[in-house]
């Protein structure tokens, strides 16, 4: 079913599909069925290949996948922006849990964090890879970690941190920004507190196995 360019929003999260190849079965499995699951264009066989169906697919559709015509599909032939740009410039939901997005290309990952950097609004955003995960934010934060866990924090614009606790190499006070001052390989010591103040958000890089403790945190209540 093809349908005009529109927005959707949904009460729920949302689970967003890329193209890179990641164990799907496994990812769903630690996540609601009852969440809405949408295709980034090739992302669509992935999901497919796991034996669920996309509520949707959002693409400029070059992958040329054969979609069941029940399946609804948004096709957006514009070349200025990637397959996952338009799928966050057109979904709105309290939290969108990517997969698919960090584990091919470097271009196409890189691609993926530049599009998170201009997201305008203040909804959490994650993305979980086969080796490591990446949580956008504006905002504080406070998580479970583990004494010697990675947990690298990456400023999406000019971001200011007013403190932060339980980690090695604390963030209180410093301004980062790309280009000048970044906080990659930071050491939990525990769990993890982040005050931020205000700014263009950051992402917090943690191993992929972290996601698990991580959802509560990020997931709103009903």
């Amino acid at each position: 079913m093809i349908l005009p360019d529109q927005t959707f929003s949904y009460a729920k999260p949302v689970v967003l599909v890329g193209a890179a190849p990641v164990p799907l079965d496994e990812m769903f499995a630690t996540l609601p069925d009852s969440w809405p699951v949408i295709a980034a264009d090739g992302g669509a066989q992935t999901v497919m290949a796991a034996g669920r169906r996309p509520d949707l697919v959002v693409g400029d559709m070059d992958s040329r996948i054969d979609l069941p015509p029940e399946i609804r599909q948004l096709h957006l032939t514009g070349q200025d922006d990637t397959d996952f740009e338009k799928c966050l410039k057109r979904i709105t939901a309290p939290l969108i849990v990517g997969f698919g997005f960090l584990d091919a290309r470097l271009d196409h990952t890189l691609a993926a964090i530049h599009a998170l950097a201009a997201v305008p609004h203040d909804r959490p955003i994650m993305l979980v890879g086969t080796t490591d995960m990446l949580l956008r934010l504006r905002g504080d934060i406070a998580f479970p970690a583990i004494a010697g866990e990675r947990v690298s924090i990456w400023p999406l614009g000019p971001q200011r941190f007013h403190r932060s606790s339980g980690l090695r190499w604390s963030l209180d006070g410093l301004e980062m920004a790309p280009g000048q001052m970044v906080g990659t390989s930071n050491v939990a010591t525990g769990d993890v507190e982040i005050i931020a103040d205000g700014g263009a958000g950051y992402a917090v890089i943690r191993p992929a196995a972290a996601a698990a403790s991580l959802l509560p945190v990020i997931t709103p209540q009903d």
